[in-house]
């Protein structure tokens, strides 16, 4: 499996990954209750306020990872059929 191949099917693993409703409650779940936790954390409390942050900050980072993967998938099945296509129209210009 080449490169190109490699970015197509680890992108579309990638969408199935995160168009599973599993997945879905996961990362909802989880946003939530971090949300939660700072709503009922006291105002004056900057050390946790500041930790849940991190803590969002993270999990947005994980499913941006699984969008670039997603985004870098398309892209090269793209340049694929963009390839195909180039050669399609080489050989009937023959």
């Amino acid at each position: 499996m080449n490169k190109v191949q490699l970015e197509i099917s680890r992108g579309e693993e990638a969408q199935l990954l995160l168009d599973n409703p599993l997945i879905k409650e996961f990362f909802n779940k989880a946003r939530e209750d971090v949300i939660g936790t700072m709503s009922a954390s006291p105002l004056g409390d900057a050390t946790t306020h500041n930790r849940l942050v991190i803590a969002l900050q993270i999990l947005n980072q994980y499913e941006k990872a699984f969008k670039d993967v997603i985004n870098t998938g398309k892209m090269a099945k793209i340049q694929v059929n963009d390839s195909m296509q180039n050669k399609v129209k080489q050989f009937i210009q023959r």
